[in-house]
């Protein structure tokens, strides 16, 4: 039996290591599914009464890529709810170096979170130039990165400029003392197998 009143989009919950819920993120791949769809969503285990938005979050982080984000630029100013100053856009690498004149034309009307750290072929003058108010480092990234003597100061450097600091991981392997020594500010619990971005 189908269950119509479930929120279709996938949240994420970013806590604080203290354990503190400070947001939550929408999943791209799942942002426009249908409820007619023949994916069963459920079988994953990702659409659930708990998962639904909480009453103040203190962040809510929408993705924007390919269509959503090319309708976004084109007219910034139609969906007044990504104008609440708890909300944050959540963009990656590849959109940024594509619509880096476009993004730059509303970043200051709106906040932007760097999903996508550095893949393959990352000039870095393109993210430093760019006012993110957040960067999200994937497990991947942190975990070949972590140990070398540059990474905190690389997130140093993303904290001097106030941006948030965020891991998203299906679950911790360090202690939350270390990655606060790390700089690192918070945790989005990964839910699905992919990336933010892929569908």
């Amino acid at each position: 039996m189908e269950n119509s009143s479930y929120n279709p989009y996938v949240t994420e919950r970013i806590r604080r290591f203290d354990g503190a819920l400070t947001g939550v993120c929408y999943s791209a791949p799942f942002m426009h599914c249908e409820q007619e769809s023949t994916a069963s969503l459920n079988g994953h285990n990702i659409i659930s009464l708990h998962n639904q938005l909480p009453d103040t979050p203190e962040l809510i982080i929408i993705p924007l890529t390919g269509n959503n984000l090319q309708s976004f630029l084109q007219s910034p100013q139609i969906d007044s709810s990504l104008h609440a100053k708890n909300v944050r856009l959540a963009i990656n690498y590849a959109d940024l170096v594509q619509r880096d004149s476009e993004l730059r034309q509303v970043s200051e009307r709106f906040s932007f979170w760097l999903y996508d750290l550095a893949p393959p072929g990352t000039c870095w003058k393109n993210i430093a130039a760019f006012p993110f108010s957040g960067v999200v480092l994937t497990e991947e990234f942190f975990n070949d990165n972590y140990l070398k003597f540059s990474f905190p100061f690389l997130l140093e450097s993303f904290r001097e400029r106030e941006a948030e600091v965020i891991l998203r991981a299906p679950q911790l392997m360090l202690p939350a003392v270390r990655y606060r020594e790390l700089n690192v500010s918070g945790w989005q619990e990964q839910r699905t197998s992919s990336a933010l971005f892929e569908g």
